[in-house]
């Protein structure tokens, strides 16, 4: 009991410092004083930021993942019989080649629907790593790649691969909510950076000022969602030199990687960053998002454990899934046809949104969104957002989904013909006037 006192109050000194490394270095050896594991002793620091963050009220609601529910009623709306111009998820209109469609069908048939292994068939991780080695003058082998359900859960597998609890994770906003929600399901420490509209979404100067050596992984997205903005050469590399300084990993988001409309993107594999994981999907180059089969490319050992963290939580992807992902990496002028295609209808959206004084946008460089900031006074996007819903038929994602410092933003995905794209983007323009 002595000992139990002893630690709650080495606990209550700690929750009452500005807890950094030295802090935990100290929790740990206490614990270990006391025969407790380091485990128990990070878990216990982690517990400690996620009080002092409460105390000081910070901590952002979880509004980005009540976007699905927003996508519901959008989809309800659609079958009450209303025409509703759907641009609220990252997710094209065009779908899966018929290629692939093919091919997985053709696989279904002749039996692939069995167990398989965890790191996916070693045909798709070859083609892989084989046109990844051509694009980007590299050597990778099979054992580099490892087929994931999706880019949501190489993100998820990588985390718990190259971290551990209490460890401190750089996420960059705006960004993609599933990042930090599952940072914190890691029991993971999100450190949020800003960046602004009016710096042109630069992240750099901000990750310098706010890396340590609690930092373990240092997320990327470019092209990014929702933004669209690229990170150059020369910002990829400051970043792998914070993170070789400081011991992290880089977790480089790629699923936009082929959505580029202006030069200047590298990515992380071909700057030989040494702890460094890149991740990839078929979801958008393919319009292939149901298939849910992405893949993480890194060292064999961290590809290994992204793996089996795979195996733990859902053993497999269906092999008649990587088939069809399969004959999709071969179909180059399917792909080059949807990357084309985007890139219209961003300076479609681009063009429309500019006719109004009350948004200001900038040009796209990647990805396949627009994020408009709206220049009205006390704007709330989900307001802005469920009344454009119900009174124009128009869905898009509110600003406040991607960081609590966007409320004045909303993203528009370029994910409709031209016609009907250029028809939502004059009910919004009408839709903010009105709000103003």
């Amino acid at each position: 009991m002595k000992s139990l006192a002893e630690l709650s109050r080495i606990c209550a000194e700690l929750a009452g410092s500005d807890l950094s490394v030295e802090m935990l270095d100290t929790l740990t050896l206490e614990f270990s004083k006391h025969g407790l594991s380091r485990d128990l002793a990070r878990k216990f620091f982690s517990l400690l930021l996620e009080e002092k963050e409460r105390l000081r009220g910070a901590g952002a609601p979880e509004s980005g993942l009540k976007l699905r529910e927003f996508a519901s009623r959008a989809l309800e709306l659609q079958r009450m019989g209303k025409e509703v111009f759907r641009l609220e998820l990252g997710e094209p209109d065009f779908t899966a080649p018929p290629s692939a469609v093919e091919a997985a069908c053709k696989a279904i048939r002749e039996g692939y629907s069995k167990y398989g292994p965890a790191n996916g068939i070693k045909e798709l991780r070859a083609a892989i790593a084989s046109k990844l080695s051509e694009k980007f003058n590299l050597d990778l082998k099979p054992d580099n790649v490892a087929i994931t359900a999706g880019g949501t859960f190489g993100v998820y597998g990588s985390i718990e691969a190259v971290t551990e609890l209490g460890d401190e994770v750089i996420v960059i906003e705006p960004a993609w909510p599933l990042y930090a929600h599952q940072v914190k399901w890691l029991g993971r420490r999100p450190k949020i950076i800003r960046t602004r509209f009016e710096e042109n979404w630069d992240p750099i100067e901000k990750i310098q000022e706010e890396i340590s050596r609690l930092i373990k992984l240092i997320i990327l997205n470019y092209p990014n969602n929702p933004t669209g903005k690229i990170l150059d050469e020369k910002s990829m590399k400051a970043v792998i030199e914070l993170a070789e300084d400081y011991g992290a990993w880089i977790l480089s988001d790629e699923v936009y990687m082929d959505f580029c409309y202006r030069d200047g993107f590298e990515s992380i594999l071909k700057l030989g960053a040494e702890r460094a994981i890149m991740i990839n999907s078929f979801s958008k180059t393919w319009g292939m998002t149901g298939f849910r089969v992405g893949y993480v490319v890194s060292d064999p050992e961290t590809a290994a454990r992204v793996a089996r963290a795979q195996n733990t939580a859902i053993t497999c992807i269906p092999e008649f899934v990587q088939r069809a992902a399969l004959a999709a990496l071969n179909d180059e002028v399917s792909a080059g046809k949807n990357i084309e295609l985007i890139g219209m209808r961003l300076k479609t959206l681009y063009e429309e949104l500019s006719k109004s004084k009350l948004i200001e946008v900038k040009p796209p460089e990647g990805a396949m969104y627009i994020f408009p900031r709206m220049n009205v006074e006390n704007f709330d996007s989900w307001k802005f957002a469920w009344k454009l819903l119900e009174e124009k038929d128009v869905a898009i994602a509110p600003g406040a989904c991607f960081g609590q410092s966007y409320d004045n933003h909303i993203r528009i995905s370029a994910v409709l013909d031209e016609k009907p794209l250029r028809e939502a983007c004059r009910r919004i323009r009408e839709a903010v006037e009105e709000y103003l």
